[in-house]
């Protein structure tokens, strides 16, 4: 279906490169244009994602189009009969229609007919026409997400679209198609065979979606992933979490979403950020929740916080003290413990060796002497000072 001037174009374009690769290929006799996340994501409403192009030329068309204007192109996935081309500063990826087996039918259509879901082979030109030729558009709007065609077919084109189809669930799903779901479920298996980078990926796109607790519930509940991780302790508690970061106006954090759901051990936090793809520096915040020891007690004054901060850090502190808090049932408060949290400055113990010894503190001692101060400075809160400490160190010693 032709939906003329449907999507504004600057949606799509944000530099005159692109604009001039589309009239090259106009030039040349070709037909250009966007497919997939960037047209989905316009339509949605929602930022532009990487943007993916389609012509009707032939790879070595459209490679000859590129040397005849002295540009620059790669073969980056020529399987796929993807070109990437280099025009100034910018770098497009181009697919080719692959039209060789559709004798004589609408290649645009034919080239639909191969992706995944609905919503996804919705394509736009230049001018912001789009053109839908399996209600894309109608499903986008009213969240369904369905495959194209038979879904067995569609899936065993490439299995990964079977963790796709989640993965969109969880970013516009309020209807879930009951075949394309049905297949997922009968499949599974399939996903054992492709690689687990590209599982765990799209794991993570799913956690951090807006129908994360719905989506993941679907997998969990039918056993999509039983092959590669146990289901959560409490999605409850992260759909409380979600709605408490969102009254709070905080950004989305993935380490505090696998936190609360999983409650894990330090053991099998340190398996989850393998499986979720985490960084080194999230997977440590994820080691430190798991090892906190820190309930709202922690939190009841100045001189509980200032203690958990110095054991554990801000960050750490303020992840738990979230996750303490998912019924929100005192929302100034939270927000009060909050604010003090990123106010405040870490403890830090003041004073060293030197410091004893200059007042003549036996050298030899001085491990046990600052163990013993840095003791009572902890249990007054964190808060004494050097020349407090080295008061404390006369009465004592």
């Amino acid at each position: 279906m032709f939906h003329p001037d449907y999507i504004n174009p600057k949606k799509l374009i944000n530099n005159d490169d692109i604009l001039q690769l589309f009239k090259l290929v106009e030039k040349h006799g070709g037909v250009l244009r966007f497919v997939g996340g960037a047209v989905r994501d316009a339509i949605a409403g929602l930022d532009r994602t990487d943007i993916d192009m389609v012509t009707d030329m032939s790879p070595s068309e459209f490679s000859d189009m590129c040397d005849d204007e002295g540009l620059r192109c790669v073969p980056i996935g020529i399987q796929f009969f993807t070109i990437g081309v280099i025009i100034n500063d910018s770098f497009f990826k181009v697919t080719s229609l692959s039209t060789e087996e559709d004798n004589g039918k609408d290649e645009w259509k034919s080239d639909a007919a191969k992706r995944d879901l609905t919503i996804n082979a919705v394509y736009a030109d230049e001018k912001g026409n789009v053109f839908d030729y399996y209600n894309g558009i109608n499903d986008l709007e009213n969240g369904v997400i369905k495959f194209i065609g038979i879904p067995q077919e569609t899936i065993e084109r490439d299995y990964i679209r079977i963790m796709r189809f989640f993965r969109f669930c969880a970013m516009f799903g309020k209807k879930i198609d009951t075949k394309s779901l049905k297949a997922c479920i009968e499949n599974k298996d399939l996903l054992r065979k492709i690689s687990s980078e590209k599982i765990k990926d799209e794991l993570f796109k799913i956690l951090m979606a807006p129908y994360a607790v719905n989506t993941l519930k679907l997998i969990f509940d039918n056993g999509i992933l039983d092959f590669l991780i146990a289901p959560p302790k409490n999605l409850d508690n992260l759909e409380k979490l979600i709605r408490l970061i969102a009254s709070l106006g905080i950004e989305k954090n993935i380490i505090r979403r696998i936190f609360v759901m999983f409650e894990p051990d330090t053991k099998r936090a340190g398996r989850l950020a393998d499986i979720f793809r985490l960084n080194r520096e999230q997977k440590e915040h994820l080691l430190e929740l798991s090892k906190a020891k820190l309930s709202k007690n922690s939190f009841k004054d100045s001189v509980s916080i200032n203690r958990a901060v110095y054991l554990y850090g801000k960050d750490v502190c303020r992840d738990k003290w979230l996750c303490l808090n998912l019924d929100n049932t005192n929302e100034e408060k939270t927000k009060d413990i909050l604010n003090t949290l990123d106010s405040m400055n870490i403890p830090f113990f003041p004073l060293n060796g030197k410091d004893l010894i200059q007042i003549g503190a036996d050298q030899k001692l001085i491990g046990l002497y600052i163990d013993a101060l840095k003791k009572d400075w902890y249990e007054h809160g964190c808060c004494l000072s050097k020349e407090e400490l080295i008061r404390k160190y006369k009465e004592i010693f």
